[in-house]
């Protein structure tokens, strides 16, 4: 009886100081978008869409119940490292320590009147004004396209012969990142890590190969300092996932 008391001590212990930790901080902000019918999947992937939906009063009280079918690529979400390196962890071998309730270091780069992709002199610039990019970090890399997220078109930024243009990460920052052994992700606010208009996924290539995971549709709204908040990345734990929705939340 005392071992399950001082456990549930302990437990109250720790509860207590998370709740304290969270005191400590000004902001939570919300980085994911909702899912539902409207959300933003690539063309052939399954979107999200409930499959049943059952609400009702029938039975003397108030039910509800809901089934739903969705791509694991779609919406905001986490790449696995397996998603493109055979040998990578798939979503439930990711390490606890990368993605659950341990803060992580939050650093976010600003490209918003930029035109190109993210470039190796970006980060070294970002490294000249704030300092070093510390240890356990995850990059956030705002190009100010979560303000185009309604709108599909614009979004993926499709031209007149349906090519996607986006902007993503370039080969050298890529390796640039993968090479530092600071980052254990990389996130952004576009569909995805490589530019719209690359054929050989090259981004992805690099950072799944150094167990990377990336953060896909991020929703990069309300302003974020570059560094001096944490980030709390918490994917759906699919076990043979090469991909899943993710919950991504930044404390100020």
């Amino acid at each position: 009886m005392s071992f399950y008391l001082s456990v549930t001590v302990l437990h109250l212990f720790v509860l207590n100081a998370c709740l304290c930790s969270f005191c400590d901080y000004k902001k939570i902000v919300d980085l994911t978008w909702d899912f539902d019918n409207n959300t933003s999947y690539w063309s052939g992937v399954q979107p999200f869409s409930y499959t049943k939906r059952v609400e009702n009063e029938e039975r003397g009280y108030w039910y509800a119940s809901g089934e739903f079918c969705s791509g694991e690529h779609g919406g905001t979400h986490i790449d696995a490292p397996y998603h493109f390196f055979k040998y990578g962890w798939k979503v439930g071998d990711i390490p606890a320590k990368k993605t659950d309730c341990k803060w992580y270091v939050g650093v976010l780069l600003d490209l918003r009147n930029e035109t190109a992709n993210l470039e190796m002199q970006h980060l070294e610039e970002w490294e000249n004004i704030n300092g070093p990019f510390e240890n356990a970090s995850v990059l956030l890399i705002k190009f100010g396209r979560s303000k185009y997220w309604n709108n599909k078109t614009q979004y993926f930024e499709i031209d007149g012969n349906n090519r996607y243009n986006f902007p993503g990460v370039s080969k050298g920052a890529a390796e640039w990142l993968a090479n530092s052994g600071k980052f254990f992700g990389v996130g952004l606010d576009t569909p995805s890590v490589d530019p719209g208009n690359c054929k050989d996924f090259i981004a992805h290539r690099i950072l799944n190969g150094k167990q990377m995971y990336v953060l896909e549709n991020v929703k990069l709204i309300e302003k974020i300092p570059p560094k001096g908040f944490t980030l709390l990345v918490m994917p759906m734990k699919l076990r043979e996932g090469s991909g899943a929705p993710v919950r991504v939340m930044a404390v100020l």
